[in-house]
C-alpha cells in the first residue's frame, strides 16, 4: 500500500493535482492477485500548501535580504560620517576665530544628532527583524545607572532641574545585564524626563524583587515633573515615529523613537515600559526588566585591599613616538583623519588600502601597532 501526489494533464494541456492511493491484494500462498487505486482530487489542498512553502522561502530571503542590508548600511553610512564628526575634531583643535568655532561646533551637533539617528532606526530595524541579541554579562547595576546620570547631570542643572538616584537597599550589588542596552533605554527615558521638564526635577527610583526562578524582576522608574500627558498623547507614545502632538515635536523636537526602542528593548529583556502620567501632572516611566543573579564571585574589600600588588612589567616597551604604525582602510578620509590625529604623537604611519598591500607592507618591515578597518573588500 502507498501513495503519491502527482500532476495529470488533460487533453487541452491544462494539469491538476491529484494523489493516488494503490493496495496490491494477495492469495492465500501470497501472490498477486489484484491492484486497487484510488486517485482523489487535492489540486487547491496542493496549491495553498506549495503556495505558503514559497511565501516561506520569500520571507526567510527577505530577512536575509534585510540583514545583509543593514550591515551594509550601518558601515557605509557611519563611515562618511566618521569623517565628518572626525574632521571637526581637528579643526577644533586649531587655532580658530569665535564664529569658526561656533560654526564648527554647529556641523560636530549636526553630524553627532544624525550618527544618533542613524543608530535609533538600525537598532529599530534589528529589532524588528529579529536579528537584536543581548550581550549578558556580570555587572554592578548601580554604578551602571549612575554613570549614565553623571552624563545628564551638566545638562539638568544648566535647567535648574534636580537630577537624583534613589536604589533600594535589596537591590544586589552585582547582577546579570546586559550594560549597553540598559544603558541605553535608561539613556532614553532620563533623556525625555529632562528635556519635557521645564521646572522641578528628575527622580530614578529602583527596586528589586527576586523571583522563584532566582531570577531579579528589577523596576527603574524615572520620576518628572513636566508637562505629562493625556490618555490619548499616551496611547500613542511607543509608536515609532509619533510624539504626543504636532506641538510638542515643533517645540522640543525628536524623531519619537527613543521610548518605541526603549520598550522593544525592555520586552526584550523579559521587562516592559509602562507609563502614568496626566496633563500638567508630570510623568511616571517604569522600566521593567528581568536580570540574573550573578555568576562572578566577588571579593570581600578587605580581601582587596590586602592583594598583593602587581609589579610592572620589565619588558622592554616600544617608546610611543618611536613605534612603527601601519594604518590599513580602504576609504582614504579614515586615513586621514586618523593620521591627522596621530601625527604628533606617532608621526611614522605606514599606509595600506586593503589587506593584501598590508600583509606586504609587514614582510618588508616590522611594525609595533596594526591599526585594521575589518569591512574591507580585500
Amino acid at each position: 500500500a502507498g501513495s503519491i501526489d502527482t500532476r495529470i494533464y488533460r487533453p487541452d494541456g491544462k494539469g491538476r493535482w491529484v494523489r493516488v492511493f494503490t493496495h496490491i491484494q494477495r492469495n492465500a500462498n501470497g501472490l498477486q492477485t489484484r491492484a486497487v487505486g484510488l486517485m482523489m482530487d487535492i489540486h487547491d489542498q496542493k496549491e495553498q500548501e506549495l503556495a505558503l512553502i514559497e511565501a516561506k522561502a520569500q520571507a526567510e530571503a527577505a530577512t536575509i535580504a534585510k540583514s545583509n542590508f543593514l550591515a551594509s548600511m550601518s558601515h557605509e553610512i557611519r563611515t562618511p560620517l566618521n569623517g565628518i564628526l572626525g574632521m571637526t575634531q581637528v579643526l577644533n583643535s586649531d587655532t580658530l576665530s569665535n564664529t569658526q568655532k561656533e560654526r564648527v561646533n554647529i556641523i560636530a551637533e549636526s553630524g553627532q544628532t544624525l550618527m544618533a539617528l542613524l543608530n535609533d532606526v538600525l537598532d529599530l530595524s534589528k529589532i524588528e527583524a529579529g536579528m537584536m541579541d543581548l550581550a549578558l554579562v556580570d555587572g554592578d547595576l548601580r554604578q551602571t545607572l549612575e554613570r549614565v546620570r553623571q552624563l545628564f547631570l551638566s545638562g539638568a542643572k544648566e535647567r535648574g532641574l534636580q537630577l537624583t538616584l534613589e536604589v533600594d537597599d535589596n537591590v544586589p550589588t552585582r547582577l546579570r545585564y546586559d550594560p549597553v542596552r540598559l544603558r541605553q533605554c535608561y539613556s532614553n527615558l532620563l533623556s525625555n524626563g529632562i528635556k519635557f521638564t521645564e521646572h522641578g526635577s528628575v527622580k530614578t527610583r529602583v527596586s528589586a524583587k527576586e523571583q522563584h526562578t532566582g531570577e531579579w524582576r528589577i523596576c527603574i522608574d524615572v520620576i518628572d515633573t513636566g508637562i505629562g500627558m493625556d490618555a490619548e498623547a499616551r496611547s500613542r507614545l511607543f509608536k515609532p515615529f509619533t510624539q504626543a502632538d504636532a506641538s510638542i515635536s515643533r517645540r522640543f523636537g525628536g524623531t519619537g523613537l527613543g521610548l518605541a526602542i526603549t520598550r522593544q528593548l525592555a520586552r526584550l529583556m523579559g521587562g516592559d515600559v509602562i507609563v502614568d502620567s496626566g496633563p500638567d501632572m508630570g510623568s511616571t516611566f517604569s522600566f521593567l526588566l528581568m536580570a540574573g543573579a550573578s555568576t562572578a564571585v566577588v571579593a570581600e574589600s578587605a580581601e582587596i585591599a590586602d592583594a598583593p600588588v602587581e609589579q610592572p612589567s620589565t619588558r622592554p616597551v616600544a617608546s610611543p613616538l618611536n613605534a612603527r604604525v601601519l594604518l590599513v582602510d580602504d576609504n582614504p578620509v579614515n586615513r586621514q583623519v586618523v593620521r591627522l590625529f596621530m601625527a604628533p604623537f606617532l608621526p611614522q604611519i605606514t599606509e595600506a588600502v586593503n589587506g593584501e598591500e598590508a600583509l606586504a607592507r609587514m614582510h618588508e618591515q616590522p611594525f609595533d601597532i596594526v591599526l585594521l578597518d575589518v569591512h574591507m573588500p580585500v
